[in-house]
């Protein structure tokens, strides 16, 4: 059977409980159906053998020169990562000539060196300057490090039309704050099944796969230099509790048809094994809801959904009726209901309120967010005891279904320290298997380049240890290493060609854009976050110049303030020193330059190294001044007597 897969010549009929067929018609509103004739590929003729000798024949399968194997003024199809090569959340572009297409915009939640920002999205200044080529955004699935970004960028770029199936387009337009932006979305509907759609010169096909939601699609994208495969986030689950299985028959005829570019999600590719079945991780969590007799507080990724919607099938089953916590968790069980992925008696899921506390607390499921112990989610304010409406009692269990994201081992570890010594059952992974991967392990990425077998092969999405985890089993699988691309950061572009793919000597200039509550900025050029970075290392020094007008001799004194800068014993005697250095300062200079603003930003300077040999540290000093004028005692307004200084002006950016 393995033979006939790799060869194509199989088409898999999986059991009718995974394929059940609607015999409805239906629609093609909005939708673009597959073509007669599906564009062909000239190695559709060689079966898996016959492609490895290929490979291992052709004056291709060393290549120790890329530019030789490229005809005289051929353009390429280019390929670029805007996100994901060095980071949480994938948006990549692929371009050829006049027509471009945008893969999944997602983001990344902020690091704690961003200093209060929310999270990171694509810079896509280079999608802006070329947006006469843009013919569309594809997603391959709702998670939010592939749809996250949307509604920042959606406006900016002039909403496109976007293409995705009902469950990723529901979570899009969660993600918008006002239901109003909401309804600007441009889309249409995918049916995998039956849809091809063409893009300019792209012409796409649309692959189901597995991964830990559901509607998860591949692409296989022909272009004029031969057809991209893109993985999307996948695993190979033969048993799968809510989706359907992978389409390996679909995987395996387009593999035949011929693979040029394979772009594979490298996630699990450095561990042995398969991933764990989603029909397993249900099984024990089944048995868990059904045993546990006090309540059940269960925490797990909110974009989960195939996870959530298995615990709240077990908790009906048994009569159980569970209490939703956390806004993300709210609005993915509520897409859900609306599509049909949960039907559940009237009453069985809820809002978490008061109203836990009138059911018996064997009767009681939570399903909450904060599995990796954010400061402010629900679990975390449980554990320290904050949460207003849930307070741990002994015969309570809490059961954390998630792996911890690395960089999170702190956070998550406090919580649990916090959770220990409350007196109540704990169950994690190491206990029993209740959460699985959405990625494959080493077989199924072994399965899927043996259906594919590319021509050429990138391994995608970070981090580096199982991207070369992922290249090393190309290279164990006979893919030769010349045809292994491996661009290192966001920004390389791959150059593919009729005969070569390459990564090219260009290289997109990109910066890290930060989200801040309702604004964005480019962090290289953004003052706000280097700003906190130093209050919050050394606190803030406020000083305020009264300055005549005309004479700009100091008028009274110099006003000071500060926070973070000194303790409490110190503040007295600190401010008096600063404020003495200060007015010499500025009346030294004074006799130079009658500029105020050139005569501040020298006192911020030598106020800084001052402040230094004194207490060992230094604040992020803000000078201000205000104009008096003492002759006529005229009233100013605000804006002509407060003046302050931009960052800039002070010297934060050298």
């Amino acid at each position: 059977m393995l033979d006939s897969i790799l060869q194509g010549n199989l088409s898999i009929d999986f059991s009718a409980k995974n394929n059940k067929k609607d015999n409805k018609k239906k629609s093609t509103k909005g939708n673009t159906r597959r073509p007669t004739k599906r564009p062909t590929n000239k190695r559709a003729d060689l079966d898996s053998e016959a492609w490895l000798r290929h490979l291992s024949e052709s004056k291709y399968a060393d290549i120790d020169d890329p530019k030789k194997f490229i005809k005289k003024g051929e353009k390429p199809v280019r390929i670029g990562s805007l996100m994901g090569a060095e980071q949480v959340g994938q948006c990549m572009f692929i371009e050829y000539e006049n027509d471009m297409i945008l893969i999944d915009a997602g983001m990344e939640f902020a690091p704690k060196e961003a200093f209060g920002a929310d999270y990171i999205i694509p810079d896509i200044s280079y999608i802006k300057r070329n947006i006469k080529k843009l013919r569309g955004i594809v997603i391959t699935h709702g998670h939010l490090d592939h749809v996250g970004a949307l509604r920042d960028i959606l406006p900016d770029l002039g909403y496109p039309m976007i293409y995705t199936t009902p469950l990723s387009l529901g979570i899009i337009k969660k993600t918008f704050d006002d239901p109003k932006d909401a309804e600007k979305v441009k889309y249409k509907i995918v049916d995998p099944d039956i849809d091809i759609i063409k893009l300019g010169c792209f012409t796409l096909e649309f692959v189901p796969v597995n991964h830990n939601i559901p509607e998860t699609m591949a692409l296989a994208i022909h272009t004029p230099k031969g057809l991209i495969f893109d993985s999307a986030d996948f695993k190979i689950d033969h048993t799968p509790a809510i989706d359907r299985p992978a389409d390996l028959g679909k995987i395996a005829r387009i593999g035949t048809e011929g693979v040029d570019l394979y772009i594979g999600d490298s996630l699990g590719a450095n561990k042995k094994g398969r991933s764990l079945s989603e029909l397993e991780v249900g099984n024990h969590l089944d048995s868990i809801i059904k045993s546990v007799e006090g309540r059940l507080i269960i925490a797990s990724f909110a974009s989960n959904v195939g996870r959530i919607i298995q615990i709240i099938n077990s908790a009906v089953r048994y009569g159980k009726t569970v209490f939703l916590s956390g806004r993300s968790m709210v609005n993915n069980v509520e897409i859900c209901q609306k599509l049909g992925y949960i039907n559940t008696p009237k009453g069985y899921v809820r809002k978490l309120s008061s109203d836990i506390d009138s059911f018996d607390d064997d009767k009681v499921v939570v399903l909450s967010t904060g599995a990796q112990g954010e400061e402010f989610a629900a679990l975390t304010r449980i554990a320290r005891g904050e949460h207003n409406i849930i307070q741990l009692r002994k015969g309570d269990t809490i059961m954390r279904s998630a792996t911890t994201i690395p960089g999170n081992e702190g956070d998550v570890n406090k919580m649990l320290n916090d959770l220990v010594v409350k007196d109540i059952n704990i169950i994690t992974n190491d206990d029993v298997d209740i959460h699985a991967s959405g990625h494959g392990n080493e077989e199924d990425h072994k399965l899927m380049l043996s259906l594919l077998r590319p021509k050429f092969f990138f391994p995608y999405f970070m981090p580096a240890v199982e991207r070369y985890a992922h290249r090393a089993l190309g290279l164990k699988m006979g893919i030769p290493d010349s045809h292994i691309v491996m661009p290192e950061k966001n920004g390389h572009i791959i150059e593919m060609y009729d005969d070569v793919v390459m990564v090219s000597e260009e290289t997109l200039k990109l910066d890290t854009v930060l989200v801040d509550g309702k604004g964005k900025g480019h962090l290289s050029g953004e003052y706000v976050i280097k700003a906190r970075e130093i209050m919050s290392g050394d606190g803030v020094l406020n000083l305020i110049f009264k300055v005549d007008t005309k004479s700009k001799q100091l008028v009274g004194n110099i006003q000071i303030e500060s926070r973070g800068f000194v303790y409490s014993s110190e503040v007295k005697h600190i401010h008096t020193k600063v404020v003495e250095f200060a007015r010499a300062k500025y009346n030294e200079n004074l006799k130079r330059s009658k500029d105020v603003k050139t005569n501040l930003k020298q006192i911020k300077e030598s106020l800084g190294e001052y402040i230094t040999k004194i207490i060992d540290r230094t604040p992020m000093i803000v000078p201000m001044f205000v104009y008096i004028n003492k002759e006529t005692k005229e009233t100013m307004t605000k804006d002509d007597a407060i003046v302050g200084m931009t960052l800039e002006e002070q010297g934060y950016d050298e």
